[in-house]
């Protein structure tokens, strides 16, 4: 700003790096994701503050004009990286034991160095070029479409934390623009006829195949718990005639009534060792990291013999996520809506805002329609 001969600046508080700025024609460049909404919010400011000077008073244009007092220099703080970023999410989730969403953080972290190896890739490198590359370079690797979408997705929770921690500047945002999609993948849930034909396999009580069975049918009892929720049961998890736990995933608290045909599968595990409910974990383990690790390798062997009943009964595919789905499928098809079938899995149903104002339906509502669904695969 130039008056009586004198030059003033003011900061128009947009930060962009320094080649995304035509210095010719003082406007931010097309190759910001947000350049058009930037340029008009420019030219806004630019008109405001000239009409407000055009029609001051003399001494108010000086006042406005004079040179602010810095009352103290700070120092700039060292430019944080992405990767030391991340590093240290992944260190807060260990400290909080949301062990399974750090192993999600490290993976989203590799594969990320994979593409940009070097260390230094600092938040505003990351641009629409930038994620648009990185995908291609996923996919080109072999790697799948929903997984390319998760490393995203990650990236993209990097990013939005790294805001809110004001260490980049929302202007800067480069999702935007760029589209994550993940594939649509396949249908999970099998017919209730299949779990009724798994029940009736004839397989060697005290086998692999025969405990994975077990574990499977009561998750399937306990309206889908998680493979890793279910290894973790112990006895303090069981009060009375009740199963109370936190999912691993989300922390949240769920409470089911333990029915008669879940209760008999318990009672096959009242010598379990090493302090577990089901004997999933089958050794002692030294740490919580550690602990989780078994319960991956664990799930893979469940896994494993899971798709061996799958050959045996004819089904398309089961895992040990089949469970939880084909409970909300079975609940679904017997006419419960879905409104109870998200309040009994610990879904919100529909509008975040909305399901606010909802009441949480009774837990006897919740406990008959287990029953209901249970009933529903009795030989």
């Amino acid at each position: 700003i130039y008056h009586d001969k004198k030059a003033s600046i003011r900061s128009a508080k947009i930060y962009i790096r320094e080649d995304q700025w035509d210095y010719d024609k003082q406007i931010i460049k097309g190759n910001h994701p947000n350049a058009s909404t930037l340029n008009r919010r420019l030219t806004k400011d630019y008109a405001d503050i000239q009409s407000q000077l055009l029609l001051a008073d003399s001494d108010t244009v000086k006042e406005y004009l004079a040179p602010k007092v810095i009352e103290a220099v700070i120092e700039p703080k060292p430019k944080l990286t992405v990767y030391n970023f991340a590093i240290g999410l992944v260190t807060e989730l260990k400290t909080d034991n949301r062990i399974g969403n750090a192993w999600v953080y490290e993976a989203a972290i590799n594969a990320l160095q994979g593409f940009h190896p070097d260390e230094e890739l600092f938040f505003d490198d990351i641009d629409y070029k930038f994620l648009d590359n990185y995908n291609k370079f996923l996919l080109r690797r072999g790697v799948k479409q929903n997984t390319a979408f998760l490393y995203l997705r990650t990236l993209r929770a990097f990013y939005n934390k790294a805001i809110k921690l004001k260490i980049i500047d929302r202007n800067l945002y480069p999702f935007y623009d760029f589209s994550i999609k993940g594939e649509k993948t396949k249908k999970r849930a099998v017919d209730k006829d299949v779990i009724m034909q798994i029940l009736t396999l004839d397989l060697t009580e005290g086998s692999t195949i025969w405990h994975v069975r077990n574990w499977f049918i009561l998750s399937f009892y306990f309206i889908g718990i998680s493979f890793v929720d279910l290894a973790l049961l112990t006895t303090k998890n069981i009060k009375r005639d009740r199963l109370t736990y936190k999912r691993q995933k989300t922390g949240k608290l769920y409470d089911i009534r333990i029915i008669p045909q879940a209760q008999s599968i318990l009672d096959l595990y009242k010598q379990s060792k090493h302090g577990y409910l089901l004997g999933i974990i089958n050794r002692k383990a030294e740490s919580t990291t550690e602990t989780l690790r078994l319960v991956k390798d664990r799930n893979r062997l469940a896994n494993k013999y899971l798709s061996r009943m799958a050959d045996l009964v004819k089904a398309d595919s089961i895992t040990t996520y089949t469970a939880r789905h084909t409970w909300a499928t079975t609940a679904k098809k017997l006419g419960v809506s879905n409104e109870v079938i998200a309040e009994c899995m610990g879904h919100e149903y529909g509008n975040k805002t909305t399901s606010i104002y909802l009441d949480s339906f009774d837990q006897e509502v919740l406990d008959e329609v287990n029953d209901k669904v249970a009933k529903s695969i009795c030989l």
